[in-house]
């Protein structure tokens, strides 16, 4: 039959093959079934001899076993303790004694192992024991030198169980399953109610946040730790009280002590054989707790007066922190840092609202001072500069010998600084005043970034997620914290500027006046106004919206008339005093040019003016006021000869000493010729007269 082929019916077989084919099929499919019968047959014979010696092994190992189990009977049976008598006889004093004090050993012991373990409940409810215990053998009167030892033992592990329970509930790290655990041995081991026990975690909670904050090392991580610290303690005095201690402490009055099964089952203490010999009042020994139920607002009020004392503390350390920090910037930083802490868990923290504004309030203030105080620094920089304008410097001049004859590559910074001596009126101390004006005004502008800064801090990002309820608070937090409080700043800074301001005007005034009635000469005049340009320039460039220095173009009018006067009457005493006398002449000029009486006026002038106040001093306004002054003097009838000769002289004076304010009167045709030929000699020699061109 093809291996390929498959039958599946006997119709099959006679349908698709001839008869002879169906033969072979039918020898060939009977020579296989005989064959798998043999196969079955020898299986099933090994497999029965298997199972036969496997129960052969079995029954040899239960023979085995029941000789073991009873010779384990009998090794039992002869190690027993004896037979108790069963009579309801009590046991001997002696013995009930013994019993405690190994009883109180054992407690001992096995505390110290507790406690070494850290399982303070466990520990504080065998220290409860152990008190029973000692109590009851101290009123036997027997004993008294072990007792007295296992007193002190049994008082050195309470004193270590009580700085272990410390520890646990003045850290920030613990759970509040270690918590209530520490919690509940307190109230073992003292006795104590567990409103007790609440408040003794509050006095530690507050003596260790008091600790921190009073080292001496104050800086923005300590105060932050310590908010950090006073923040996480809020929250865990609203997991605890409540519910979750109350049920704690009903957990320890379900049972006995000694009936919990885990000193039960504890070698070490041995109960099975001790058992019968203990009093029966330590045996049903319960704790007895004084029971406090606090309702809402009872919490609520305890939370708000341990959040305030712990308010006093931190806001003390923030302002004496605060009172060493100079720098606005830092004050900020500050700020963000604790605003960073306290968000996020601001909605889940008790009293939130009075944390937030202490620390908004110390914040403030310290701000407020620090901007005053910046701001008030200009009158120490003003007053500088009016001092250093008591200070006489001389300039030497361009044309010095020593200067002169020094080569380029020794003196050429020498000489460079020698002119802008001359043009500015180069004075140390008035650039160092400048300088810090400068850098003050810089303070100030850096200072109103910062508060635009503040408007960009993402504090939505930061304030933990509210309820609906409190939505409009944490909307009305972010608004304080991005806008109201920076507002408030730049208003603060803004009117203590403008307040600066005007104490500056005042000074100023007060200064000019003072030079004006003391006559101390042209020196102190031309410094105070080299002070008010350098001061007035960089306050006007700085703050042009904030200043307003009408008052000071008056003064600056005073000084210049001064400045006029004086010059006039240096030139008045070199020139009528010295020059020569009226009516003499010298030889015939030229026609169209001055006479050197004339020339010789207006180069006294010059050295006149450059002598008060070198060439910076000498703006337009004052060079006015001196050819005014000048012009005044020197064409009045009864002085005109001391300072001109000809008629060409008055006319080219006339254009040397022309203002813009200054009104001509109409001449006739020869002084009209002469006032044209005046105009085109002065054009060609004005340059040789600086201040006046």
């Amino acid at each position: 039959m093809d291996s390929v082929t498959t039958i599946t019916s006997w119709e099959q077989a006679f349908e698709s093959h001839r008869i002879p084919e169906t033969r072979a099929i039918e020898k060939q499919l009977r020579t296989s079934a005989t064959r798998d019968k043999e196969k079955l047959r020898s299986l099933v014979g090994g497999s029965y001899r298997d199972l036969l010696a496997t129960a052969d092994l079995i029954v040899a190992l239960d023979t085995r076993t029941r000789t073991a189990e009873d010779h384990l009977s009998s090794i039992s049976h002869a190690c027993r303790p004896p037979e108790q008598d069963a009579s309801p006889s009590s046991p001997s004093v002696d013995k009930v004694i013994l019993a405690q004090l190994q009883l109180l050993q054992r407690c001992a012991t096995t505390s110290t192992v507790l406690l070494r373990q850290r399982k303070a409940l466990q520990c504080a409810r065998l220290l409860v024991v152990s008190r029973l215990l000692a109590k009851s053998v101290s009123d036997q009167e027997v004993a008294s030198k072990p007792l007295e030892f296992l007193r002190n033992k049994i008082g050195h592990i309470r004193r270590q169980l009580l700085r272990q329970v410390d520890a646990t509930l003045i850290s920030p790290h613990s759970q509040s399953p270690d918590l209530l655990e520490a919690l509940s041995s307190y109230s073992l081991v003292t006795n104590a109610s567990s409103a007790d026990a609440l408040s003794h975690l509050f006095q530690l909670r507050l003596e260790k946040l008091q600790r921190h904050l009073d080292t001496t090392s104050g800086s923005n991580a300590v105060i932050g730790e310590g908010l950090r610290y006073q923040v996480a303690s809020l929250q865990t005095f609203k997991s605890l009280i409540g519910r979750p201690l109350t049920e704690a402490v009903a957990n320890l009055q379900k049972r006995p002590i000694l009936a919990e099964p885990v000193f039960r089952d504890m070698e070490s203490l041995n109960l099975d054989r001790l058992w019968v010999l203990i009093p029966s009042d330590i045996q049903s020994f319960v704790p007895y707790f004084k029971r406090t139920v606090l309702s809402p607002d009872e919490i609520k009020a305890k939370l708000e007066a341990w959040s305030r004392d712990a308010c006093a503390a931190l806001t003390g350390a923030l302002k004496k922190h605060l009172s060493n920090l100079r720098d606005v910037d830092r004050v900020l930083e500050l700020r963000k840092e604790l605003y960073s802490i306290l968000l996020p868990l601001y909605f889940s923290t008790p009293a939130r609202n009075e944390i937030q504004q202490q620390i908004k309030t110390a914040l403030n203030g310290r701000l407020d001072n620090l901007l005053r105080s910046q701001v008030t620094q200009l009158e120490t920089i003003i007053t500088k500069l009016l001092n250093a304008g008591n200070k006489k410097t001389r300039y030497h001049s361009l044309w010095d010998s020593e200067l002169a004859h020094s080569g380029v590559n020794s003196s050429g910074g020498r000489f460079a600084q020698q002119v802008k001596a001359h043009h500015s009126g180069y004075h140390e101390a008035l650039v160092k005043a400048s300088r810090s004006l400068n850098k003050w005004i810089t303070s100030i502008k850096a200072t109103e970034d910062l508060f635009e800064q503040l408007s960009r801090v993402r504090w939505r990002d930061m304030v933990e997620e509210p309820d609906e309820e409190d939505e409009e608070e944490a909307l009305q937090i972010i608004k304080d914290l991005s806008q109201t409080d920076s507002d408030g700043y730049k208003k603060t800074l803004k009117s203590s500027l403008d307040s600066a301001l005007e104490t500056y005007s005042s000074t100023i005034t007060k200064a000019a006046t003072e030079a004006e009635t003391a006559n101390t000469g042209t020196e102190g005049v031309t410094m105070l106004l080299r002070s008010i340009r350098m001061t007035s320039s960089a306050l006007q460039e700085g703050f042009s919206g904030s200043t307003n220095f009408s008052s000071i173009g008056k003064v600056v009018v005073k000084l210049h008339e001064t400045l006029a006067a004086a010059t006039i009457a240096k030139l008045t005493a070199s020139t009528e005093e010295a020059g020569k006398k009226p009516g003499q002449t010298v030889t015939s000029l030229p026609e169209n040019m001055p006479s050197p009486r004339a020339f010789l006026v207006l180069q006294k002038l010059c050295e006149i003016m450059f002598d008060i106040g070198g060439t910076d001093i000498w703006s337009r306004p004052a060079v006015g006021r001196v050819k005014d002054h000048c012009r005044a003097r020197i064409f009045a009838s009864e002085h005109r000869s001391w300072y001109m000769e000809n008629a060409f002289d008055e006319a080219y004076l006339l254009q040397a000493l022309k203002t813009t304010s200054s009104s001509d009167e109409k001449p006739n045709a020869d002084a009209l010729q002469h006032a044209k030929a005046a105009a085109e000699y002065w054009t060609r020699t004005k340059l040789l007269f600086g201040p006046l061109a």
